[in-house]
């Protein structure tokens, strides 16, 4: 019985087997692999270049160390204005006009310059400048900030055709060891005990003198004309007669023609001599006036001479001197003068100021009176160019300066009293301005 059991067991495991052979899954072979499509890339945009900076071109006659200092600060504004570039080109002061009046007449003025100041009203009258002020939206406020002198040698024709970039004045240079050899321990304050100390000093047998001037162009007897009172023309510079020979004008060449005949003043100022910056040095001459740059120019000339400054002596409480200096402006004709306004309006912060005046440029802001980053002795200078008058701020200056200068030395050759000189010159310079 168990065998035909085990019998039917393998049987019926034999059929499971057959049944399980025939029912079993084939083996699916795997489906074959799409293939894979690389997407493309997106296209790049094309890549714009990046815009050329407007070139602003600025012409300028400095010296050595300030044209060095001038790239910093070139490099400071373009730091902070990308897309600008500033183009500077130096010219020797003897070529710079002719090559401003041949590149205007050429139609290749640059965007911008420095000028001497006066000869902004000059290129203002041949329609060569922008107005500035009506140009550069804060001009009022820039002109509120600086020294009424500099700015007043821009304004030509009721319109202001620049702004004064750097300034300077003169004061009154002593030499301390005559003065104290003398007896006397300080400058002169007014301009009556300057008159007496310059005599006091003056020994000119042995070529010894009090004062000394630098010649009879008006630059040189500016401070003490101004000082006293003196005009050469009206506030509206319309006249000279009643202001170039005005009683205060008058006063002022008289005081120095009668030092002079007294002996009181170099001869040099007529020509030859010594020169005033080494007489001052060398004890020939007891007072000069001048300007900053006597600084440097002792310093590496005469080391051990001190140079001492001091304001202008007063009349009547009221100091005053003359302006120099340069100013900046803008061409008509630039092609870029959003970027050179740009650029002006730079040369007028404090940043730029300061940074200029490590190289011993002056500046024009009224604001920087007593900053401790300036230099000790522009103080003196500073506080000078509060009261400091410019020249005639007109195209006929020069042809001015002629007048006066013609005059002082009829009076000092005793061809003229100081009133007659003074007449002739206020009628040749009435006839300049009709």
């Amino acid at each position: 019985m168990k065998k035909k059991i085990s019998i039917l067991l393998a049987t019926l495991l034999l059929f499971s087997l057959i049944l399980s052979a025939c029912g079993q899954t084939p083996a699916v072979e795997p489906a074959a692999a799409e293939p894979v499509v690389e997407e493309a890339a997106p296209a790049e945009a094309p890549v714009e270049e990046a815009a050329e900076p407007v070139v602003v071109t600025y012409w300028h006659t400095m010296a050595d160390a300030e044209a060095v200092q001038l790239e910093a600060l070139i490099a400071a504004f373009e730091a902070e204005n990308p897309g600008i570039s500033i183009e500077a080109t130096d010219y020797a002061y003897s070529d710079f006009k002719s090559a401003l009046l041949t590149s205007l007449a050429g139609g290749e003025a640059p965007d911008t310059a420095r000028l001497d100041i006066a000869w902004v009203s000059e290129f203002a009258d041949q329609g060569a400048l922008l107005a500035l002020d009506s140009e550069i939206a804060n001009f009022d406020e820039i002109a509120a900030n600086t020294f009424a002198g500099p700015l007043s040698t821009n304004y030509w024709n009721g319109a202001y055709y620049g702004l004064p970039q750097n300034t300077n004045t003169q004061v009154l240079l002593w030499n301390s060891d005559v003065f104290a050899a003398a007896g006397i321990e300080a400058a002169p304050t007014t301009m009556e005990e300057f008159a007496d100390v310059a005599c006091q000093l003056s020994d000119a047998a042995n070529e010894k003198y009090g004062y000394a001037l630098g010649g009879t162009y008006f630059w040189a007897p500016a401070p003490i004309f101004y000082t006293m009172g003196g005009k050469v023309v009206d506030e509206k510079i319309t006249t000279a007669v009643g202001y170039t020979n005005s009683p205060e004008s008058v006063a002022a060449f008289t005081l120095l023609t009668d030092m002079y005949k007294n002996g009181c003043i170099s001869p040099n100022l007529l020509g030859g001599g010594v020169g005033t910056s080494d007489g001052l040095a060398t004890g020939m001459y007891a007072m000069i006036v001048d300007g900053p740059w006597m600084q440097n120019i002792y310093a590496e000339q005469y080391p051990d001479f001190k140079v001492n400054f001091e304001m202008m002596p007063s009349e009547n409480g009221y100091s005053s001197s003359v302006v120099g200096g340069e100013d900046v402006v803008v061409f008509a004709d630039t092609d870029a003068k959003e970027a050179a306004l740009a650029w002006t309006t730079y040369l007028m912060s404090e940043e730029a100021q300061l940074m200029m005046a490590e190289v011993g440029v002056m500046p024009t802001l009224s604001s920087l009176v007593g900053n401790e980053a300036l230099p000790a002795y522009f103080n003196t200078f500073m506080v000078q160019l509060e009261t400091a008058q410019a020249r005639v701020p007109h195209p006929a200056w020069s042809e001015m300066d002629n007048a006066i200068n013609n005059a002082f030395q009829r009076m000092l050759n005793g061809d003229q009293t100081p009133q007659e000189a003074l007449d002739q010159a206020a009628a040749e310079i009435d006839a300049l301005l009709k």
